[in-house]
């Protein structure tokens, strides 16, 4: 675990190097990190070789199969084929931000938006982002190796021993502390069965909302802040067990930075501490846990309003929104004639079978998204009938109530759906409460294993199928790197380029789409260094940027027909650079525009202001 501590810490120590522009102090931080980090590595693998024996075998089985898994929905994309760079899922989107964001945090501070120009980087979790830009900038990888697989397997190295080593913890059980590994890599929900009965397929995987664990590895502030959630839940009970300095203020650490790796894990993290601290100080008269909450939410604030615009504005307060969408909406559950029954009886005001209704639905929600990790629901309520004498059962179980009632009540604006990314530490936690249950069960039942394996891993299986039966979503074709390439060599990084507005409804009909056909991403700034007037509209979005009037400007620029208009438009953008596919060419000639072609082949033009 102290592994986790290191990565925070240097993580930290990075960010307010580049704030205090000191680069020479990388030196220290790396050796900071070869202590923390690499050392415990080397010590297990001393253990393992001194100690090999049945335990050690089943402990590397689960976590090399674990990591293959979280690994083969994510490494494949960013790789060559035939001089294409190719990208499966939401990766052309999700790789080419965080890439982007490595780029700019490269420069130094203060970050600004790499795909909005000119304004400054609010209201984003990019912790996670700073140690793959320093590696890049200090060490001779690639942002491609490092974001799609470096990272990715140390995430997940993290992650499962996170939670083995809090389940060990708790319950003192190499079984419990295997099963809840187990549960934490393979768990997924019962969406197999809805797939099922639809199509005679399975998978599924986030047809109840959450997105499970397994695919976290694609979301690098989802799968950190998974890890540090079970991080900072060891060292709170290993403070409870020993209180000493060291512990709460690796306590203050773990719990005050998480808001800067993702805000969703310190809500909840730091809501469940103060409750524990309050209550504590009803009880005991004890300011241990008050006080560390307030020294953890001090760093918290410290951490995130600098880089904020007030968080709290962007959530909407809409009861139950997720488990209407989940019973008709056509690809989840798509039970039209559930919700047409019960507008009816609240029509009829008949509030029992409204009630009914509403319950099914709740607990289809519960179970669809837990799926085998049900299981742990009987250790759930053993811990929370003794959560008001034991503060570390408080933390946990609060932390399970909050993550599933929170998205139950609100909604983000931007993109409405970006809350239900509570509901992965309520699947997170309910997996260690799962290993637990399943340890004792099958002490007794030997034979439930396989059928508790089965049922748990299906959805996940489904996934990978469904991720390999396919080709690759987007690609940057080898012309277009080649362009990418030259503006990254020969402009100035003060440099803002210009490209088209986004078309959804343009369809070229390629087999595997060019990228700028398949979404709107911030590709362009990842792969030149340079920012962007404005792309990427739903990120955009999300962080709360007015981009609509951009956007227009770009829809002006590009579309109009009389060239002193799309000229005068032009000025307003502050950008110099010019970058197109010629698939989507200005309307007017650019030369009209006051503009020198720079650069041209066969898919791609570029030019730069007069």
């Amino acid at each position: 675990m102290r592994s986790v501590v290191g990565f925070v810490l240097l993580t930290l120590l990075s960010y307010v190097f580049i704030i205090l522009n000191i680069p020479i102090l990388i030196i220290p931080a790396t050796m900071l990190l070869v202590f923390f980090v690499f050392k415990p590595v080397v010590t297990e693998v001393k253990k393992i070789k001194i100690e090999f024996n049945a335990q050690t075998i089943i402990v590397l089985g689960v976590f090399i199969i674990g990591i293959a898994g979280q690994l083969a929905v994510i490494s494949p994309s960013g790789i060559f084929q035939n001089g294409d760079l190719l990208f499966w899922s939401a990766h052309g989107h999700d790789g080419a931000w965080h890439i982007a964001l490595m780029e700019e945090i490269k420069k130094g501070y203060p970050f600004e938006n790499p795909s909005f120009a000119g304004e400054k980087l609010v209201n984003y979790h990019f912790f996670s982002d700073i140690l793959p830009a320093m590696t890049s900038k200090y060490l001779p990888f690639s942002n491609l190796d490092l974001y799609f697989r470096i990272f990715p397997f140390f995430y997940s190295l993290f992650l499962g021993a996170s939670a083995y080593y809090l389940t060990k913890r708790i319950t003192n059980n190499f079984t419990a502390s295997i099963w809840a590994t187990i549960f934490t890599y393979f768990a997924g929900s019962f969406g197999f069965i809805v797939t099922y009965l639809k199509s005679k397929s399975i998978g599924g995987e986030s047809i109840f909302w959450a997105t499970q664990p397994q695919s976290s590895s694609g979301n690098p502030p989802q799968i950190v802040s998974n890890f540090l959630v079970l991080g900072a839940l060891y060292f709170l009970i290993t403070f409870l067990q020993k209180k000493n300095k060291l512990n709460f203020a690796i306590c203050v650490l773990l719990f005050g930075t998480l808001s800067a790796f993702k805000i969703y894990a310190g809500v909840v993290l730091l809501l469940a501490l103060g409750l524990a601290g309050i209550w504590q100080l009803i009880r005991e008269r004890k300011l241990d846990l008050l006080l560390l909450s307030i020294l953890s939410g001090i760093l918290s604030a410290l951490l995130y309003f600098p880089n904020s615009t007030g968080g709290a504005s962007f959530l909407i307060f809409q009861p139950w929104w997720y488990i209407r969408t989940m019973i008709v909406e056509p690809s989840r559950l798509n039970l039209l004639d559930w919700e047409l029954r019960r507008q009816t009886y609240i029509y009829e005001h008949n509030w029992k079978r409204v009630i009914w209704l509403e319950g099914m639905g709740l607990l289809i929600f519960f179970f669809g998204n837990l799926g085998m990790r049900f299981i742990g629901i009987w250790e759930f309520l053993k811990k929370s009938k003794d959560s008001l004498k034991n503060y570390f059962n408080l933390v946990f179980i609060s932390i399970i109530i909050l993550s599933f009632i929170l998205p139950l009540l609100f909604l983000q604006k931007g993109v409405a759906s970006n809350t239900s990314q509570f509901l992965q530490y309520f699947v997170l936690l309910f997996g260690i409460l799962a290993g637990i249950t399943t340890s004792q069960i099958t002490s007794r039942f030997k034979f439930l294993i396989p059928v508790i394996i089965i049922l748990m891993i299906t959805t996940q299986v489904g996934l990978l199928h469904e991720f390999y039966s396919r080709a690759a979503f987007a690609k940057i074709s080898s012309q277009e790197l080649e362009a990418l390439k030259f503006v990254k060599e020969n402009t100035s990084e003060s440099d803002v380029i210009l490209t088209p507005p986004y078309n959804q409804y343009l369809d070229l009909k390629d087999g595997t789409p060019n990228i700028w056909d398949w979404f709107d991403t911030s590709y362009i700034s990842a792969f030149t260094s340079r920012k962007t007037y404005m792309d990427d509209y739903e990120q955009n979005d999300i962080m709360g940027y007015d981009y609509k009037p951009r956007f227009e400007i770009k829809k002006t620029i590009f579309e109009s027909k009389d060239a002193d208009i799309a000229k005068k438009s032009l000025s307003q953008t502050n950008a110099n650079i010019l970058y197109f596919p010629k698939a989507e060419k200005p309307t007017v000639n650019s030369d009209d525009l006051g503009l020198t072609k720079i650069f041209e082949n066969t898919t791609t033009e570029v030019w730069k202001a007069n």
